[in-house]
């Protein structure tokens, strides 16, 4: 697991730009609904001084005073969200082909960016499939919360509620952890061989939980290094002042980077969940 993350790094900053690629596509999106945002405030607002306010303070009394009296404004900008929402998930789907293949296949993205159209399908197929898994996955744990809530509803201690809880809880973030690895692993196996989405999400699933017990362990670990890398932010971040212009200016530059580091680490997972594919592929007889 340790050269699988190792490779994954290498293979990661070796492929920055499509990391570049990924953080470019999420910052166009953040800025398309940034600008449907504002327009819609410079609107309610008839560009008062509350406006301009909200530049060099984020003022909590101004957003106060807007769901109070522009309450059905925020219907229309909720539409326009949703849409942008919706055209980010698509262009997204094509992103991320173009991202595995790349990463897979050690390509420039000018060469994968043609195939990531012909694997389009596939991989929105096996984004829809991971969906509606994960929302069982949510919906089961809620279920089981509830139920094992009831049950324990007499119990004398204080703290029964809470372990409960805490223990459903932790059994829906190890099964969301699986469908994101057998997500995973299956766009690339899909990418590397040309699988269908139910083969691929098939032999994913065996892959992860049978074949290759380091899969999930190495997802987490991954994973852990973004938890760290967001600690960090949040740490910066709350010595940033939000009450000048230039401490808004600057909060926005240092979210951009944690989008940055992301973006970096969602390559990362990706090679590193190739390079232990090809580990499986070369210990075969």
């Amino acid at each position: 697991m340790y050269n699988c993350f190792l490779a994954g790094l290498r293979a990661a900053r070796r492929h920055w730009p499509a990391a570049l690629l990924l953080f470019v596509a999420s910052a166009l999106g953040a800025v398309g609904f940034s600008a449907a945002t504002w327009s819609w405030l410079a609107t309610a607002l008839e560009k008062s001084k509350a406006t301009r306010t909200l530049l060099a303070d984020l003022d909590l009394n101004v957003f106060i005073d807007l769901l109070a009296h522009h309450a059905d404004g925020l219907t229309m900008l909720g539409v326009v969200g949703a849409t942008l929402l919706a055209v980010f998930g698509i262009v997204s789907v094509w992103v991320t082909a173009v991202v595995v293949l790349a990463v897979g296949e050690d390509l420039h993205l000018a060469d994968a960016m043609p195939r990531g159209v012909r694997v389009y399908a596939t991989f929105l197929w096996l984004a829809v499939i991971t969906f509606l898994l994960e929302a069982a996955v949510g919906l089961g744990a809620l279920l089981l919360g509830r139920t094992l809530g009831r049950w324990t509803a007499e119990s004398p201690s204080e703290m029964t509620f809470y372990v409960v809880w805490a223990g459903t809880l932790g059994l829906a973030g190890v099964g969301l952890l699986f469908c994101a690895a057998v997500h995973d692993h299956a766009r690339i196996h899909s990418a590397a061989t040309g699988a269908g989405p139910v083969r691929a999400y098939t032999w994913a699933l065996g892959f992860v939980a049978r074949r290759e017990r380091r899969a999930l362990p190495l997802l987490a670990v991954l994973l852990g290094v973004g938890v760290v890398a967001w600690a960090v932010y949040q740490a910066v971040a709350m010595v940033i002042p939000t009450t000048s212009a230039a401490g808004v200016a600057g909060a926005i530059v240092w979210g951009e980077c944690l989008m940055g580091a992301r973006m970096f680490l969602r390559v990362w997972i990706f090679a590193a969940a190739t390079e232990l594919q090809s580990l499986e592929e070369r210990a075969a007889p």
